[in-house]
């Protein structure tokens, strides 16, 4: 029973609640709330457009993020990844952490990382959230936890667990590229040997799932067993081993792409005399604050 309603879900258009629920909140947070908090910094004009507070890099990466998290989260891309298919669950996760997140962090102006994060216990809780060792266990940890079969069984009949397992892969994809793309504000940030590293190993440690779907020889997903077949005519066994294979060249393909970007960038910056790993003042005046709490003055 469960098959044939949730097939018969996927193959009719849906209105896309998900995503428009996304574009409202992404919209509001970028068009209202930036220029809203860029008006209280010290020395603004009282009248703070949205052109005034980012670029336009920054606004067409964010606005491009924004989009994809959006059709992730419209038919058919979510009714596929709830009912229907490993592949598409697999593929729907990457594409979340991997592509949608790092854009929309790219398009939020660094003042605004600073200024949402200068409270000394976020400051404190966010140096802690995205050390190295600290995230990569994170962001491994719900990786492996969302493929579990319970999980994936509750989040295909239960929206809440879906919605909260969602903000999981945005709020650790988040925390893993933070310090990948030396967002995290101070001076302690990691160098380009250490971010090629650290990239390295994102990649690899979450390959043990995907090798026990590749080498699998049964359906570990009944919901996706029953409706892949009853859908498409295809085995979930050989839908599993595809979301294996395809989720790891996803994974290798975006990781180290950004790896070698990152040295190719440095190499070209020392080329012409310039620092590869600039600090800038606001990362001076958040570690002077640090240490201003440390010692009590």
């Amino acid at each position: 029973m469960l098959g044939a309603v949730t097939g018969e879900v996927v193959l009719r258009f849906t209105p896309p609640y998900g995503g428009l629920i996304v574009l409202a909140l992404g919209g509001l947070f970028y068009y209202r709330f930036i220029p809203t908090v860029a008006r209280h910094l010290d020395n603004s004009p009282v009248h703070v457009r949205l052109r005034d507070a980012v670029t336009r890099r920054q606004h067409t990466l964010f606005i491009t993020g924004l989009i994809i998290l959006a059709l992730m989260e419209s038919w058919p891309s979510l009714e596929l990844a709830r009912y229907v298919s490993s592949l598409a669950y697999l593929t729907h996760t990457m594409i979340i952490e991997l592509v949608a997140v790092p854009l929309l962090l790219l398009g939020v102006p660094t003042w605004l990382l600073h200024k949402l994060t200068e409270t000394p216990f976020i400051d404190a809780l966010l140096q802690l959230l995205t050390s190295p060792i600290l995230t990569t266990i994170l962001y491994c940890g719900v990786f492996v936890l969302s493929m579990l079969a319970a999980i994936v069984q509750a989040q295909a009949t239960s929206m809440v667990v879906y919605v909260y397992l969602q903000v999981a892969f945005v709020v650790v994809g988040a925390l893993m590229w933070i310090p990948a793309l030396r967002l995290n504000p101070g001076t302690k940030k990691l160098s380009t040997g250490a971010r090629v590293l650290y990239l390295f190993t994102q990649s690899l440690l979450p390959s043990f799932p995907a090798i026990v779907l590749i080498f699998a020889h049964h359906s570990f997903y009944p919901i996706f067993a029953t409706n892949m077949h009853l859908i498409f005519g295809v085995s979930e066994v050989a839908d599993q081993q595809l979301a294996g294979g395809i989720s790891k060249l996803i994974d290798f393909g975006i990781l180290w792409t950004v790896a070698v970007a990152i040295m190719v960038r440095a190499q070209k910056q020392e080329d012409l005399g310039a620092d590869p790993e600039p600090i800038t003042w606001l990362d001076v005046e958040r570690e002077f604050k640090r240490t201003h709490k440390n010692t009590g003055a």
